[in-house]
């Protein structure tokens, strides 16, 4: 049975009139789609993955909530209230598959920076990139400093901030080695004291 089959045959169960397409991507089987207006919900469905069912609620072209759900009939009913206008807030609340509350709300409002250490921080779609890095952010989620920093990822390495420091995992070890603006490759060490050499990095705000 296709994905589109499946989820179709979830609505039709549930009593909900919604209709299911095929996606147009790569392999359309595994694909499905349900649209109203400019919201849209895709399901993705993968039998060699242990968590086999991600759902990607879609304002547009903008993500706004996404996450594995953990059967057809969860991501049929997070998918219509979607459909049916709720905000993203609400709908974290009651599928907390979909990420947290306060990650909903930051997309909703487009703060960039908030999400992006939202993500990091909660990684509820067990992202490699968040889990190696997970030491160092569970610390400097609490930074209000680096907060107020837009962090990115790339190759595993976190970024903090424009031209900031990069905080480089050393394998899955749980120690770091951070690269600062002034082209140094500091040693090897724990989050802790990664944490520290950033903070020491930062330019003074007061100059």
């Amino acid at each position: 049975m296709t994905a589109r089959e499946a989820w179709q045959a979830e609505f039709d169960r549930a009593g909900i009139p919604r209709l299911v397409r095929e996606r147009d991507v790569a392999n359309p089987p595994r694909h499905a789609t349900v649209a109203d207006g400019d919201r849209s919900a895709d399901l993705a469905r993968d039998s060699m993955r242990r968590r086999p069912l991600y759902l990607a609620l879609r304002d547009g072209p903008a993500t706004r909530l996404q996450g594995y759900a953990p059967d057809l009939a969860a991501a049929t009913a997070a998918a219509d209230r979607w459909l049916s206008g709720e905000r993203p807030g609400p709908i974290a609340a009651a599928w907390p598959f979909l990420g947290s509350v306060a990650l909903a709300e930051a997309r909703e409002r487009g703060d960039r920076g908030e999400t992006r250490w939202l993500w990091l921080y909660g990684n509820h779609v067990a992202d490699p990139v968040a889990d190696r890095l997970a030491p160092f952010v569970e610390l400097a989620f609490h930074v209000p400093e680096l907060r107020a920093l837009e962090p990115s990822t790339s190759h595993f390495h976190l970024h903090v901030g424009r031209n900031g420091p990069v905080v480089e995992p050393v394998g899955t070890s749980g120690r770091f080695r951070v690269h600062t603006r002034d082209g140094r490759t500091h040693d090897e060490t724990d989050a802790a004291g990664a944490l520290r050499i950033v903070l020491d990095s930062l330019p003074d705000p007061t100059t």
